[in-house]
């Protein structure tokens, strides 16, 4: 499976899972198929920082990409009759290729390896969506993408402690992403490049506005 299709794979089962917490009353199976993207894009995220020309811009365009999607973020929440109580992914993505971008710049000087604690910090301190949850995955398949056995039982440390500390047993499904991160073959497939960036906030802004236009 190329990365083309892992992006196809996550942005479908991502729609799925806003669709079902807007219009099917937070529908359990609905959000369980969900939880396949987020590890998905992590995945990817760390793919694309090792193989970027420009991990500047990258990291620039995952930030734009986060303001662009706050407002759209925002609706979805609130006309689900939800507390808008935390900043979309974008952010969260944004602080993870942060904190790569500073463990590269630790090859050269160790003061960047402890640099590299502040987005993690930062993290804790900003109500993010998935927050500390979704650096670790990056972190995780940045180091080991290639490594089957060892992303796999990282994936299953983080679920399960994502279920003690937070008491939460639907981020434990996250671990269903895993048959399509094995899939993965290290194809580029089709170059949509900005694809998620447009899909992202355009999904929710009319999701949201369905939901508010029609009441639904």
């Amino acid at each position: 499976m190329s990365s083309f299709l892992l992006k196809i794979v996550a942005i479908i089962t991502m729609t799925i899972d806003h669709a079902g917490f807007l219009f099917f009353n937070n529908n359990f199976i609905l959000r369980i198929l969900g939880r396949i993207a987020m590890p998905i894009f992590a995945f990817q995220i760390a793919i694309g920082f090792k193989n970027t020309h420009s991990k500047e811009k990258y990291i620039l365009r995952m930030f734009l990409t986060a303001l662009i999607s706050e407002i759209p973020f925002m609706l979805m929440i609130t006309s689900g009759n939800y507390i808008y109580a935390s900043h979309n992914i974008c952010f969260t993505f944004t602080l993870a290729l942060a904190t790569l971008y500073l463990i590269e710049l630790g090859k050269e000087n160790k003061l960047f390896i402890f640099a590299s604690i502040v987005p993690i910090l930062i993290s804790l301190l900003i109500p993010l969506d998935y927050g500390i949850w979704a650096i670790l995955l990056v972190l995780l398949f940045y180091f080991f993408s290639e490594k089957k056995l060892i992303y796999t039982f990282g994936m299953i440390i983080i679920a399960l402690s994502y279920y003690f500390i937070n008491n939460s047993t639907l981020q434990v499904y996250m671990l269903l992403s895993l048959p399509f991160l094995y899939l993965y073959n290290g194809k580029k497939g089709k170059s949509l490049k900005y694809l998620f960036y447009v899909f992202y906030p355009l999904h929710m802004l009319i999701l949201a506005l369905i939901k508010i236009y029609f009441k639904i």
